[in-house]
């Protein structure tokens, strides 16, 4: 790719909040005149950084956007995404709740306000139309915008609760072997044998089934082992405490285990040992038990679900992100365009699919203004066997500008095969022919079999 320069003008504005002693930087990114097209685009973050600084705000810019982003008062990039310890406790036992609330959203609010002020200041007129556009975090951070699914972090964590519980650590590669096993029992469920679980609700694969039986780890033979089988259903059904009461969805089962939600460091012997997440065991410390200090390998079930039912308690109203009476964002004439990877390895995408459930329950025209549509085999944000949008921010755009309702989402591979991905609550299904034409795949209602909770027992 041929090097080009992209030529713009860098406003930084950084305020205060009276009484906080925090300090909040908004970057303002603002092509040249003749080069703006008369819009604005914030950028999200992800993780525990509000947002990616360059590596996002350079795309939005190079497109003729006015560029936005901030650093909520504590830090922006994706070094800081995965653990708050730099900024979240103001001394052990004590959450500094006012930058917490900075991140939640109190700081795109302002963002907003302070990028279309400076917009209006430079080029002599307000940006005609307005977008956000993020993924993981990001993507809370729109719909916190929109509202006006914070469970996910510390219920994320149970895969390694249950490892730390049970003393073992498995090697990377026997978790990587059940998923492989889930995808060769359920691949084949929308008659598309195509390495993707497409149907995930009908999937009822049981990792014990293959306890004992034999599988390849590099170059050596090594039997599945019930610890492996409980630590990996733990993961897919998710937390919940006996009544039921406290917890949060697992991951489908074509997910990729061991990115986030199980970690094991193996020595050149090949002997492993558990080790905690990052991303979620951060959330577990500074968060949950406000403790720089604090060690995973103590912590009981009962005390991970008290820690998890107190996340809500917490922080529910400064983070969550699931509103579905969205009648506001509607009567201002606004649009969403939100989708979903069924492998996403750190959020489990039940829990976007209840929400819509519930926004399409409040609001059965809902369509007219959001639309979600589920991605097949894509894990977070990208990667994984199936197809992920390429141009979703172009089609929000051409909905918005032109009135042009995004039916499909046009997604590709990483072959290049490209699929229609359908609006929710309607899924994908199979067709028929070449698996590498998308015309083999269409649109229909979804199957009343299965539902989005895990058919396993909870562990």
């Amino acid at each position: 790719m041929a090097a080009y320069t992209i030529s713009f003008c860098n406003v930084s504005v950084t305020y205060t909040h009276l009484g906080t002693n925090d300090a909040v930087n908004v970057q303002v990114w603002l092509p040249s005149p003749s080069t703006w097209n008369g819009r604005l685009q914030a950028v999200g973050g992800g993780g525990y950084s509000a947002s990616f600084g360059s590596l996002y705000m350079t795309q939005a810019v190079g497109h003729g956007y006015v560029a936005l982003d901030t650093d909520a008062g504590h830090f922006r990039g994706a070094e800081y995404a995965q653990s708050p310890k730099e900024w979240v406790l103001e001394s052990p036992g004590k959450v500094n709740m006012h930058l917490v609330d900075n991140w939640g959203s109190t700081s795109l609010h302002e963002m907003a306000v302070i990028g279309k002020a400076v917009s209006e200041s430079y080029y002599g007129t307000k940006p005609k139309y307005s977008y956000f556009t993020g993924c993981s975090g990001g993507g809370r951070q729109a719909m916190m915008i929109a509202q006006n699914i914070e469970n996910f972090i510390p219920a994320g964590y149970w895969a390694s609760q249950v490892m730390l519980g049970l003393g073992v650590g498995p090697p990377p590669c026997e978790f990587e072997a059940f998923t492989q096993a889930a995808v060769d029992n359920c691949d084949a469920l929308d008659g598309a044998k195509d390495g993707i679980i497409s149907l995930p609700a009908l999937c009822k694969f049981d990792p014990h089934s293959i306890v004992g039986q034999n599988f390849s780890c590099n170059g050596t033979t090594r039997q599945y082992t019930l610890e492996a089988a409980t630590i990996v259903q733990a993961a897919w059904t998710g937390a919940r405490s006996d009544d039921s009461k406290v917890g949060w969805f697992g991951l489908n089962k074509d997910a990729s285990l061991t990115s986030i939600y199980i970690s094991t460091q193996c020595t050149s012997n090949g002997t492993c040992t558990a080790t905690s997440a990052s991303l979620l065991a951060g959330w577990m410390q500074y968060f949950s038990a406000k403790d720089p200090d604090w060690d995973a390998s103590t912590m009981t079930k009962e005390q991970f679900l008290a820690y998890l039912q107190q996340s809500g308690e917490d922080y529910s109203s400064i983070l969550a992100a699931d509103n579905p009476d969205l009648s506001a964002f509607r009567a201002a004439g606004s649009k969403i365009i939100t989708w979903h990877g069924l492998a996403d390895e750190a959020i489990p995408p039940n829990g976007t699919i209840a929400y819509m459930e519930q926004v399409l329950k409040a609001n059965p025209n809902s369509h007219e203004f959001i639309r979600f549509y589920e991605a097949p085999g894509v894990g977070h944000c990208y990667g994984g066997a199936g197809a992920a949008p390429k141009d979703a921010f172009a089609q929000l755009v051409s909905w918005v500008e032109n009135g042009t309702v995004p039916t499909t989402l046009t997604a590709t591979d990483s072959a290049g095969n490209q699929r229609e991905l359908c609006t929710f609550p309607l899924q994908q299904v199979y067709l028929g022919g070449n698996l590498s034409d998308s015309a083999s795949f269409g649109c229909s209602l979804r199957s009343e079999e299965g539902t989005p909770a895990n058919e396993l027992p909870f562990y």
